[in-house]
């Protein structure tokens, strides 16, 4: 479902001054979503930001942002926008993946220019302000891969019906001024899609995984949106095929000794094992 619109800023306010007039402030302005599980279970998010293709470095989202998602027990995940794990060069998620809710818990996302020299993630900071771009957010409820034998590897849908959420964007903004301090900050709402900030988002639909051989040449649509990949793949296609695969795995779903199982005899050098599991073995490594 689509959410609201959004725009992203880091440029003077005004045109620039004829001489002999003050110089104007520079505006910074983010997209801050708060989505609200309004559900009695957990649920895995996906949001994408969508924006016209450009070959203007300065109008793009491509290496211009940077994200920060916290949730309960989890504060301020950092990434950034990208494409990489879409079919679509005009669709951008965040890199740190899908958006885990709790039960009736509420996560915010902030989307802002990357105009804060070098940080983690992010390569390439904007260094001049003349950047801007606008276009649409969307919210969507992902179908979940599952293995569980006898059946096949597939995608299941998170819920048979609906899903409630509360949905509140904002456009938040900080002036500065040409000595560079902080002039003014604003916040405001902006109007939701669907006309009211309770909505409820269809489930993804599901359906069996169907990867062609060879795995690393082509993969095939498992299901509507999902993983429409059927050229060959490149080397980073690959990986975002294989990044998208395994997140949508859930793990308390899924049988991973079994799965696990029928890699090792497919020939597969690879196994999968929860994070928590993998920590906890290397910490006893650590003490032994």
């Amino acid at each position: 479902m689509e959410v609201s619109t959004f725009e992203l800023l880091f440029k003077a306010q005004a045109p620039a001054n004829p001489d002999g007039l003050p110089a104007v402030d520079t505006v910074l302005q983010g997209y801050f979503l708060a989505i609200t599980n309004l559900e009695d279970e957990e649920l895995r998010f996906r949001l994408e930001f969508v924006a016209p293709e450009t070959a203007d470095p300065d109008r793009g989202l491509a290496g211009n942002t940077i994200v920060f998602v916290d949730v309960p027990d989890v504060d301020n995940q950092q990434g950034v926008l990208t494409n990489q794990s879409s079919p679509d060069p005009k669709v951008f998620r965040p890199s740190t993946g899908f958006i885990d809710i709790p039960a009736c818990a509420t996560a915010l996302v902030a989307v802002l220019p990357s105009a804060f020299g070098p940080v983690p993630g992010d390569p390439t900071p904007l260094m001049s302000p003349d950047f801007e771009v606008r276009g649409f957010v969307r919210l969507s409820l992902p179908a979940l891969l599952e293995f569980n034998p006898p059946n096949p590897l597939a995608f299941v849908p998170q819920s048979e019906t609906p899903v409630k959420v509360l949905l509140t964007p904002q456009n938040r903004a900080t002036f500065i001024s040409a000595a560079g301090g902080i002039s003014d900050q604003t916040q405001t709402a902006l109007p939701n899609a669907g006309g009211a900030a309770m909505a409820e988002i269809e489930p993804d639909p599901g359906g069996p995984v169907l990867i062609f051989p060879p795995f690393f040449g082509a993969v095939g649509d498992a299901v509507p949106d999902v993983l429409p990949l059927i050229e060959p793949l490149g080397p980073e296609q690959r990986s975002a095929a294989l990044q998208m695969l395994l997140s949508a795995i859930d793990p308390a779903k899924t049988d991973l000794a079994t799965f696990n199982k029928e890699l090792r005899e497919g020939g597969v050098p690879l196994a999968i094992e929860k994070r928590e599991v993998a920590k906890a073995r290397e910490k006893a490594k650590e003490r032994a």
